[in-house]
C-alpha cells in the first residue's frame, strides 16, 4: 500500500466530506420499479456515468470508459451474487439507476467491480486491465480502495439520514461494500502494508457494521431495503461459516414468518451456526433436528431436483450430477444441506456412541459434502453455489482420506478462485493442515 493511499485514508475524511452529497434527488420509485416490471437492464436503456465524450483519449474520456466498464462489470458479473434469491433483481435493475443520483452507491459499485477486474488474470495485460475490448490503463489495485474511501462520509453520517430513499441507498452501498471486504479479505502478501491495512480494515468494518446492525434491528419496509436486509442476513451467515463464529443476528420467527423457502433455509442454517459455535446445548440440538424435519416435510416438494444421479466411480466420477430448475432451489437446498451436515457431525450423542455410529456419521457428512459440490458444479451460473461447496469442504474436508476425493475437493477450491476471484488461500491451507493431522494420526 503506497504512502499516498495511506495518507488519503488517515487524513482524507474532511476532503471527502466536502465532495460527497446527499441523495435527495433520487428518481421516483415508479421510475425505478419500471425496470423490474418490463425486464430491462440499466445497460439496455443507455446507462451513462459521465457526459464526457469518449472519442478522444484524454483523462476525462479515459475515466468515463473506466467507470462505464466498472458499471457493466457490476451489472453483468456481480449483481447475480446479490440477486440470486430476488425475483425482482434489485441489484441488477434498481441499484445502477440509484447510482446515477447517489455517488456513494456509484463508488461502492466501482470499488467491488475494480477489485474483481484487478484480481482475475484474464483481464490483465502488459498495458493494463482489458475489459470487453476497452483498455483501462488507470485501473490499478489501489483503485478499489480509492473508490471505497469516497463512500465513507455518507456511511459515517448514516444515523443522521432521515430521507428514506437515501437510507435505502446507503444500505445498498453497505451491502456492496461488505462484498468488497469479503473479496479483500485475503490480499496477497505483496499487496499489504500490514499495519496500515489492519487499521483501515478495523475502521471500515466498524463503520459498516453499525449500518448492518441497524438494518437487522430495524429493517425498513421498502422494496430495495428489504432486498438489502436479506442479503445482509446471508452475509452474516456466510461470515459465521467462514470464520466459525456466531452470526451477529437475532432469530425472530415473527419477523420471518412469511419468508421464501430459500430465506427460510438460510435462516435455519444461521440458527445451526449459532448453536455450533455457541454453547452447543443438547436440548437446542434436539430442537434444531425437529425444525429440520419440519422444514424438510414442508418444503422438499418444492425443491426436488429434476435430475439426481449418483457418481459413477467406475469412470472416475467423484461428485453426483444434480440439476435444479430455479436459482432459489439451489440456494435453499445448499443451506439446508450445510445445516444437516453440521447437525450430523456435531451430534452431541456421538460422544457416548459406538465406533459404528461414528463411522456412519462420517459417511453421511462425506456424502453431504460431495452432494454440495455436485450441486455447485452443475449450477455454475449461480455464483454463490461454489462458495457454499467450499464452506462445506473447509468445515469437514478432514473426513476424506481417499486421494481421488481429496484431489477433487482441491479442484473445487481452485475452480472457485479461478471463476470468481474469491480469496481461497485460507481454505486451502486449512484443508491441507487438517489432512496432515489426520494422516499423521493414522501412522
Amino acid at each position: 500500500m503506497d504512502l499516498e493511499n495511506a495518507n488519503l485514508f488517515t487524513a482524507g475524511y474532511d476532503n471527502l466530506n466536502q465532495t460527497a452529497r446527499n441523495d435527495d434527488t433520487s428518481p421516483s420509485r415508479l421510475e425505478i420499479e419500471s425496470y423490474a416490471l418490463d425486464g430491462r437492464s440499466p445497460t439496455d436503456v443507455g446507462y451513462s456515468i459521465s457526459p464526457s465524450s469518449t472519442h478522444y483519449q484524454g483523462p476525462a474520456a479515459s475515466e468515463s470508459i473506466q467507470e462505464s466498464c466498472l458499471m457493466r462489470c457490476f451489472i453483468e458479473d456481480l449483481s447475480p451474487w446479490f440477486d440470486h434469491c430476488d425475483d425482482l433483481r434489485h441489484f441488477q435493475l434498481v441499484v445502477p439507476v440509484r447510482a446515477q443520483q447517489c455517488p456513494t452507491v456509484k463508488n461502492a459499485i466501482f470499488a467491488v467491480a475494480a477489485r474483481r477486474l484487478c484480481r482475475l488474470p484474464q483481464y490483465s495485460t502488459p498495458k493494463g486491465i482489458l475489459y470487453r475490448g476497452q483498455l483501462l490503463p488507470h485501473l490499478k489495485k489501489s483503485s478499489a480502495l480509492e473508490y471505497m474511501l469516497r463512500c465513507i462520509p455518507d456511511l459515517v453520517r448514516f444515523p443522521e439520514i432521515q430521507n428514506p430513499v437515501h437510507q435505502e441507498n446507503i444500505m445498498a452501498a453497505t451491502v456492496i461494500l461488505r462484498q468488497y471486504e469479503e473479496m479483500d479479505e485475503e490480499m496477497d502478501e505483496n499487496e499489504l502494508d500490514s499495519d496500515y491495512h489492519d487499521d483501515r480494515r478495523v475502521n471500515f468494518l466498524a463503520i459498516t457494521q453499525t449500518i448492518i446492525d441497524s438494518m437487522i434491528e430495524s429493517p425498513l419496509d421498502n422494496s430495495l431495503a428489504t432486498a438489502a436486509y436479506y442479503i445482509v442476513i446471508r452475509q452474516e451467515i456466510y461470515n459465521a461459516f467462514t470464520r466459525e463464529s456466531i452470526p451477529h443476528m437475532r432469530f425472530d420467527s415473527d419477523r420471518w414468518r412469511n419468508n421464501s423457502i430459500a430465506n427460510n433455509m438460510i435462516i435455519f442454517s444461521g440458527e445451526v451456526a449459532t448453536w455450533r459455535w455457541g454453547q452447543k446445548h443438547t436440548e437446542e440440538w434436539t430442537r434444531l433436528k425437529l425444525r429440520e424435519q419440519q422444514l424438510t416435510h414442508a418444503c422438499m416438494g418444492e425443491i426436488e431436483p429434476i435430475l439426481d444421479l449418483k457418481a459413477n466411480r467406475a469412470v472416475g466420477e467423484i461428485f453426483p450430477t444434480v440439476w435444479y430448475s430455479f436459482d432459489f432451489q439451489v440456494t435453499a437446498i445448499q443451506h439446508l444441506r450445510l445445516a444437516q451436515m453440521i447437525l450430523v457431525a456435531e451430534n452431541p450423542h456421538l460422544e457416548t456412541a459406538s465406533r459404528a455410529s461414528h463411522r456412519k456419521a462420517e459417511a453421511q457428512v462425506r456424502s453431504i459434502v460431495l452432494n454440495l459440490c455436485g450441486i455447485a458444479l452443475n449450477h455454475l451460473r449461480i455464483q454463490p453455489a461454489l462458495v457454499n461447496a467450499v464452506i462445506a469442504i473447509n468445515l469437514y474436508g478432514e473426513y476424506f482420506t481417499d486421494p481421488d476425493e481429496r484431489d477433487a475437493l482441491v479442484g473445487i477450491i481452485d475452480r472457485t478462485k479461478d471463476i470468481h476471484a474469491w480469496p481461497m488461500r485460507k481454505p486451502y491451507e486449512n484443508l491441507q493442515d487438517r489432512w496432515k493431522m489426520v494422516d499423521n494420526a493414522e501412522l
